[in-house]
């Protein structure tokens, strides 16, 4: 019933992801042009009923000691509900003789679809089985950005209003850019916030590609705030693509705990992605139900959950082994895991 091949008109994909309800930059050409730039290949492959698109994904190669597999960042992606299912297996037969042939141990997939038995089985149904470790957020906060900015404030706690107000009313300042030389000033802060929080950050060049993909075309954008003495005190790297803005990284030093900037900014954020039309602020990770206190996105999670939204918690990281390699790459997986405190 379905065809899967290779889609190279890059206008022709990026089209059918603008049309979802949840258009997300991951799975855009441009970031297959990120992953180029890490020394990756990537390609587009497209489920087609027909001469219709129903469904797809980005995939692009990981290398590592590992094991070296194929990944669909937040796909694949499938607007055919009825036959959700058979697209699925298509698409998956498709991938597990390519990724065969271009050598590759397994295919990890981290589908933006909400956490549901249905999804889930879906998976399992054809051979998938979950992840010793996600790679990208997976429980997940959005707001609804079809809200007037005065609903918005009225969604927030009052702690996170008033601290909004109080920085506008003693002269915090919110500059906005995409100029790529910029990024050196996060990197400081960046740093200073993983130490802080406890997490494992990207690295600089990682961030640096990511966001020179994007910048060119006006759907990067690097947020500061400024304390009246001048410091940088908060900064934050958001991504406008298709109907949501993304939350992609953030750093704060915290100078005046009187004056936390990092609220300003993220209120900035937002009103930027209603300026711009777009349906979702992303975000992006929180911490899942009933995490305890050492987990890392911890101290993050009552920051982004007090500006108002609600859950959206996706399947859970998903692996189809080909190779016995790709045990040892779920021994490496499951030690990172409970090493970051994610388990």
């Amino acid at each position: 019933m379905f065809d899967v091949r290779e889609i190279k008109d890059e206008k022709i994909w990026e089209k059918f992801i603008i049309d979802q309800t949840y258009a997300i930059f991951l799975q855009s050409p441009q970031y297959g042009e990120f992953y180029k730039k890490l020394g990756e290949q990537s390609w587009v492959f497209g489920i087609f009923d027909a001469e219709k698109l129903v469904g797809g994904t980005l995939a692009v190669t990981v290398h590592a000691k590992r094991g070296s597999f194929l990944f669909l960042p937040y796909g694949p992606v499938i607007s055919e509900k009825k036959n959700r299912g058979e697209a699925l297996k298509a698409l998956t037969a498709h991938l597990s003789n390519f990724a065969r042939s271009q050598k590759l141990d397994f295919i990890k997939s981290s589908p933006f679809w909400e956490n549901n038995p249905t999804n889930q089985n879906l998976f399992k149904q054809f051979k998938y089985q979950n992840a010793p470790m996600h790679i990208l957020a997976e429980n997940t906060w959005l707001l609804d950005l079809s809200l007037s900015e005065e609903n918005l404030l009225a969604g927030m706690e009052k702690t996170h209003r008033y601290l909004i107000r109080r920085c506008m009313k003693t002269g915090v300042i919110v500059i906005k850019t995409n100029e790529p030389q910029k990024l050196a000033e996060f990197s400081q802060l960046h740093d200073l916030t993983a130490q802080r929080h406890k997490f494992h950050r990207f690295s600089d060049e990682y961030i640096q590609n990511e966001y020179n993909c994007f910048a060119p075309r006006g759907e990067a954008m690097l947020i500061k705030g400024i304390l009246p003495d001048g410091r940088v005190d908060s900064a934050a790297v958001v991504i406008f693509y298709g109907n949501m803005a993304a939350y992609r990284h953030g750093a704060s030093a915290n100078f005046d705990h009187k004056l936390p900037t990092s609220y300003l900014v993220q209120w900035e954020a937002i009103k930027e992605a209603k300026k711009r039309g777009l349906s979702w602020y992303n975000f992006w990770g929180i911490t899942p139900p009933n995490a305890n206190k050492k987990h890392p996105f911890y101290g993050i999670t009552h920051f982004k959950k007090g500006f108002g939204g609600f859950n959206f918690n996706l399947v859970h990281c998903q692996d189809l082994p080909l190779t016995k390699k790709y045990y040892l790459n779920w021994l490496v997986e499951t030690f990172r895991s409970l090493r970051r405190g994610f388990k």
